[in-house]
């Protein structure tokens, strides 16, 4: 099976950034399959890449390596991390865009990159995507060892984001999360896992939950999207297994002015829920 090698970056589509890697790949691995995994990251926005990669990841086959340019400091002397994590390789920079696979795989087995025999001559300050990490992903889905591509360091010492985490109250049966990412719908995606309200829930019935977000409450977890009138507020567990906030038919961001930071609460039918507004 040829070698599969997926994208990410905040390039956008704009500019010829991606184009340019995927020759530089090619070139160096022409039997490779080259996958955009999306080119729409937020401008240097970490926090959304964190939460993209390791969503999108499980649904390749092992040995694909993942490449995510998402680079605030290109240029510096931020190193450039090659992390195998379950038969998958994340070529990334070492910035905290790979959180998220470190926290789930504390076996993980983490190189800082340093093959400079393998980049393009000469190596670009603002360009790292096409003189590195391209080349590199290249070498890697060719066959390289991951050895081979530069030294092991210790996973502690790699650098890690401060996300954002879930408050778990047992006693009222509740969680406390926020919106972690706003879709191209508008749908607002939270940190708040189904199998976390499961557990509060006792069991897979959410009809007796309400969800309060912005001083509104939604009372119920839909099944879809069109379970509720057009232009009505859902909440729904979306494909990633998240608790979402969507307007059937609209963008529930503009309808509750909500975005990332917002907070979320949900809780069983009858305990007086807190109804966290809009953090400004």
């Amino acid at each position: 099976m040829a070698a599969i090698i997926t994208l990410t970056t905040d390039f956008g589509l704009k500019d010829e950034y991606v184009g340019v890697m995927k020759g530089v790949i090619l070139s160096r691995c022409p039997e490779a399959v080259v996958v955009d995994l999306t080119h729409n990251i937020g401008k240097q926005d970490l926090r959304q890449a964190a939460y993209v990669i390791p969503s999108a990841a499980p649904y390749f086959p092992a040995g694909t390596v993942h490449v995510i340019v998402v680079d605030p400091w290109v240029g510096t002397n931020r190193r450039i991390l090659l992390v195998k994590s379950g038969g998958h390789f994340f070529l990334a920079p070492d910035n905290g865009i790979l959180t998220l696979v470190l926290d789930q795989d504390r076996g993980a087995e983490c190189h800082e990159v340093d093959c400079p025999d393998l980049y393009l001559k000469p190596v670009s300050n603002t360009f790292h995507g096409r003189d590195i990490f391209a080349p590199v992903a290249a070498a890697l889905a060719g066959g390289a060892d991951i050895s081979a591509l530069g030294r092991p360091v210790p996973a502690a010492a790699v650098e890690r984001l401060d996300l954002p985490g879930v408050v778990v109250d047992r006693q009222r049966r509740s969680i406390r999360g926020e919106v972690v990412r706003v879709d191209h719908f508008g749908n607002l995606v939270s940190n708040i896992h189904r199998q976390s309200v499961a557990g509060i829930a006792g069991g897979d019935d959410f009809s007796q939950m309400v969800i309060s977000v912005c001083g509104q409450r939604i009372e119920g977890m839909a099944d879809s999207y069109a379970a509720v009138p057009p232009r009505s507020l859902l909440a729904i567990f979306g494909s990633r297994g998240y608790l979402e906030i969507a307007l059937n038919q609209g963008s529930a961001a503009e309808q509750l002015n909500a975005g990332c930071g917002t907070k979320v609460e949900i809780a069983p039918v009858g305990p007086r829920l807190s109804l966290y507004r809009k953090k400004v």
